[in-house]
């Protein structure tokens, strides 16, 4: 872009011949300035425009102060008094055709008698509150509206970003000016406070979980706007921030103690909010429904709880084959499905673990005391309810496998080499009592390891490995003879009953639930919202003699969903009693 000076450009015209030439120059520079561009010549009153440059870098509007006095801006004295001296500042302003505009102001020097007299300096550059909101800023009050504007929908980041190339301003700037329109907002609303009658109050937690971050945020409801963000959530918090509101007569909240203390000592009257009332009223039926599930246990895991039946008949696979309770299984048990499984070391004592802590579960111990007995953290703890379906059915299906391969000389483990030798010939031979005696005891070739060697053996547990492979292939029946595919010899261990384990959403069995109460109160349900989903299976009586889902509901839940309890009440207080 060329350089362009427009008072050199009109001089060089008739008009810098006329008489009194710089005069009619200002005039005419004033029009221009006027039509073609958007600065607010109003806050410029006590200046005047001497010239407009325009380069690559954008605008620059030369100004000269014209005043003959100005307030003081340390006592507000008004000074007429000048010294022979001036102060040049520079100031940004919105942008024009999309470049960056500055101002360079030439502003006069007053002398203060007051101020002098009490032994302050008695020199201050004029007032500019017109054109900056304070002295040390470097933005027109025009460009700081813009700036707090936008920021509101933009991060600073972004925001500077977007402004590059337009407006000369850094990302600091810019969070400063939206922290002081902030603050400014909320002293306005802390102390303009005759308007406010209703209020709402809730509490917010920058990071969840951790009580140092939470804040109340108090809420105009007549007129829709945060009056304030107030550091802590208890009631001493809500009630510094209730009392800066005499005139307000009523508060809606959650149903947290501590606000309804608070609105209690300033005499507020209370409501609860409907989105809490219907928030709580949910969770009451959901965990009086978790709690009366008699015939069930139920375990968080992830999205959905997995579904332990305590009593009666498992759905499984065949028809009449028998199953049991993983938190009713002996030591024998345990130790019997380890052997069956070949559960490695590490595996074993993850199955252990989880059904210990299902136990617990069971016995209705709480996290922590859980944690405590299982020796674990309370993340370990939730990982191992998460898993614990997969980890009891995997094990069942390794069983399984066992006996459908039992009997055959290719089983699921590895096999040994065409060539390899005799287990004769292994350097296990002379141990090989003991290495099969504990194999059948539930040991493998880990723990069998450190045994033998305390008796002279020098190989590794793979040696082992190897020769139990070789010890069984050597044992086992002909491919060619009659050995059922399915099932063991009639001196082999039986199958031990199957631990058959479920899932079923929440969200499916409280539609249900909702559905079912929907029917029994003859009212015609909303299918879009409580009605079952033809994608969520409908949970089905585990005993299968019921007919209805209804008829799993204990009394409580049956008394709240099919309203035999009492109606909510609301107090003298404005509290609601559910």
């Amino acid at each position: 872009m060329h350089h362009y000076d427009l008072r050199a450009a009109l001089s060089a015209t008739g008009l810098g011949q006329m008489t009194n030439a710089d005069e009619h120059i200002d005039a005419v520079i004033l029009i221009v300035q006027n039509l073609l561009f958007s600065v607010d010549v109003r806050k410029f009153e006590n200046f005047k425009l001497v010239n407009i440059v325009s380069n690559e870098n954008g605008y620059t509007f030369n100004w000269e102060s014209k005043s003959t006095s100005s307030s003081c801006t340390r006592c507000g004295t008004i000074s007429n008094t000048e010294r022979h001296t001036y102060k040049n500042r520079v100031v940004i302003d919105e942008p024009i055709l999309g470049l960056p505009v500055m101002h360079t102001l030439r502003e006069k020097v007053y002398i203060c008698h007051p101020c002098k007299e009490n032994g302050f300096a008695e020199s201050f550059v004029e007032n500019i509150s017109s054109i900056c909101r304070k002295p040390y800023i470097k933005t027109t009050t025009n460009l700081d509206e813009k700036i707090v504007n936008d920021g509101i929908y933009r991060s600073a980041n972004g925001l500077a970003e977007d402004y590059m190339g337009s407006v000369k301003i850094s990302q600091g700037t810019i969070l400063n000016r939206v922290k002081e329109a902030g603050g400014m907002a909320t002293e306005k609303n802390l102390t303009d406070t005759e308007f406010v009658k209703i209020m709402s109050v809730d509490d917010n937690n920058a990071r969840k979980g951790v009580p140092s971050t939470a804040t109340t945020v108090v809420v105009d409801i007549e007129r829709h706007i945060i009056l304030v963000v107030a550091k802590g959530a208890d009631s001493e918090a809500a009630k510094r921030v209730f009392e800066r509101f005499p005139n307000a007569e009523k508060l809606s909240r959650d149903r947290a103690s501590a606000y309804s203390k608070a609105g209690n000592e300033c005499g507020l009257e209370q409501s609860a909010d409907i989105f809490h009332l219907v928030t709580n009223a949910h969770s009451a039926v959901k965990e009086a429904l978790s709690r009366g599930l008699a015939h069930n246990i139920y375990i968080k895991g992830g999205d959905g709880w997995v579904e332990l039946p305590s009593s009666g008949p498992l759905p499984s696979p065949a028809d009449g084959e028998e199953t049991a309770l993983v938190t009713t299984l002996l030591e024998e048990d345990i130790a019997l499905r380890v052997q069956l499984a070949s559960l490695t070391e590490r595996q074993e004592k993850k199955y252990r673990k989880t059904i210990e802590l299902l136990c617990l579960q069971d016995k209705g111990f709480n996290s922590k005391e859980i944690c405590n007995r299982l020796g674990v953290a309370n993340t370990e703890r939730i990982r191992l309810l998460v898993e614990a379906a997969d980890v009891i059915n995997g094990v069942e299906e390794k069983i399984d496998n066992h006996f459908v391969n039992y009997g055959k000389s290719k089983t699921l483990q590895r096999a040994t080499g065409k060539n390899a030798k005799s287990s004769s010939e292994s350097i296990v031979e002379p141990y090989g009592d003991i290495v099969m005696k504990m194999l059948k005891e539930g040991g493998n070739h880990r723990t069998i390891h450190p045994v033998i060697q305390e008796k002279g053996y020098t190989g590794s547990a793979n040696t082992i490995y190897q020769y139990i492979l070789k010890k069984r292939n050597e044992e086992a029946p002909n491919m060619d003879s009659d050995v059922p595919d399915a099932v063991g010899t009639e001196d082999s261990i039986p199958r031990p009953p199957k631990v058959s384990m479920q899932r079923v959403t929440k969200t499916a069995v409280y539609k249900f639930v909702l559905h079912e109460a929907a029917i029994k109160r003859g009212t015609k349900t909303n299918e879009d919202t409580i009605a079952t989903d033809e994608n969520v299976d409908k949970p089905e009586p585990i005993n299968g003699a019921q007919e209805k889902a209804s008829s799993f509901l204990s009394d409580s839940v049956a008394k709240i969903i099919f309203g035999t309890e009492k109606e909510p009440t609301v107090k003298k207080n404005g509290k609601t009693g559910l």
